[in-house]
């Protein structure tokens, strides 16, 4: 398993403010997607995860941060292996170009490519296509023919792919912008990257989608930042980029999410009305206010007490549970409310490369969704809840007489 190196900063990651404070403290926990093996749970290793208001630009972050070469040195997370998540990007993908319309042979970039599922997304041959991915995923990328370059994306990098393949007409990153420490350099390389009528499309977890829904446990150590218009207005207008579009989507790899449409300062790119609004709604909200936070911590303490409570009475009546899924937000779940096998059995899930481990902190074994079904579950907390209408309609659990228990906003029993 990964020897993780971690550090501290003092400082806001976009403002460079020292105006931060804490507003919630979800304990130590370990990597979130570092799934291990039983012998290794001896090494295993824990770090602060709290979140800090920079009340400065409004920006919601880590201080505490685990080395991202050492988390996606040997990364277990496949987008494609989720087929809800496969039709959500193809969505993406047709309506991005449907709007900017790229001429054939121009330069299409996915930034945090993964195992390809974006790139896979365009129309074959019809572009120019180019991965960055520094994990191990981008094989999985490779092996399906793609370009990808080894690298964690940054000033530099931007450049050197200018120097070597030309200037993007697309740039995305979805789920990605948010892990990355040193977002100013990043978001310089997407200027450097990108054409003079081009665009950068970012996809991301609302700040205030989390506050208000309780997504407490999309906070974890690869998500450096839980973003907002506010700061990254500040980030983009410091560096020479301007946002003019937004769209919400109810899929994302992390759950709900907003869709973000940047381009150079420069360009002809008009403001649209519905950014216009959510900055003013941002305003109102209090996005730079840490009562806002505050009420937001008291109620993730109510909510990890109820949902602990649902899961012993349905134990207590006789009931089965298990989890299903297992993103890394489940294990933010899992270990805040501190479970263990005497709450869940087993976590079912689809992905060969954590079959057979168990869950960071929590040591709950990950068994195949065939022998969770075997298993004759009454229950099964949904760690990825995000696809509940998916599972509701496709899954084979649910075709039984299953159950799903819901965690957030409020524990709730489906169907």
């Amino acid at each position: 398993m990964a020897n993780y190196r971690a550090s501290r900063r003092d400082t806001c990651r976009i403002c460079g403010s020292s105006d931060l404070v804490r507003y919630l403290s979800l304990g130590d926990q370990p990597p979130s997607n570092s799934f291990i093996a039983e012998a290794d749970i001896k090494d295993e290793q824990a770090f602060p995860l709290d979140v800090y208001l920079c009340t400065s630009c409004g920006l919601s972050q880590l201080l505490d941060i685990v080395s991202s070469e050492d988390i996606f040195d040997d990364y277990a997370y496949l987008s494609s292996t989720s087929r809800a998540l496969c039709d959500h990007y193809q969505e993406m993908i047709d309506n991005i170009l449907d709007l900017f319309k790229p001429a054939p042979g121009s330069l299409v970039v996915d930034i945090g490519c993964n195992d390809g599922i974006t790139l896979n997304c365009y129309p074959a041959e019809t572009y120019k296509t180019l991965g960055v991915e520094p994990s191990s995923a981008g094989q999985y990328a490779r092996d399906r023919g793609f370009e990808v370059i080894d690298r964690f994306f940054n000033e530099p990098c931007g450049r050197d792919i200018a120097k070597t393949h030309g200037k993007a007409k697309i740039v995305t990153a979805t789920n990605v912008f948010a892990h990355v420490d040193d977002i100013i350099g990043f978001a310089a390389g997407v200027r450097e990257l990108l054409d003079d009528d081009g665009v950068f499309v970012i996809e991301f977890p609302y700040l205030v989608d989390m506050i208000e829904a309780l997504y407490f446990d999309t906070i974890y150590h690869e998500h450096l930042s839980y973003l907002s218009l506010a700061p990254l207005d500040r980030l983009f207008s410091d560096i020479g980029l301007r946002a003019f579009r937004v769209e919400k989507t109810d899929v994302g790899a992390s759950g709900p999410a907003l869709q973000l449409f940047v381009c150079k300062a420069g360009a002809a790119y008009q403001d649209h009305a519905n950014i216009l609004e959510m900055r003013d709604a941002e305003t109102s909200w209090g996005i730079k206010r840490i009562e806002t936070y505050e009420r937001f911590a008291d109620r993730v303490g109510d909510t990890g007490e109820a949902l602990v409570a649902m899961i012993r009475d349905i134990r207590q009546n006789g009931g089965k549970v298990a989890a299903y899924g297992a993103p890394a937000k489940g294990n933010t779940l899992l270990n805040f409310i501190q479970a263990d096998t005497s709450l869940i059995d087993v976590v079912a899930e689809n992905n060969d490369l954590k079959i057979g481990k168990v869950t960071p902190g929590t040591h709950i074994p990950i068994v195949s969704d065939e022998a969770f079904i075997a298993g004759g579950y009454s229950h099964a907390l949904l760690l990825a809840w995000n696809y509940l209408d998916f599972f509701l309609q496709k899954s084979a659990f649910i075709r039984r007489g299953g159950k799903f228990i819901v965690p957030v906003p409020k524990p709730d029993i489906r169907p």
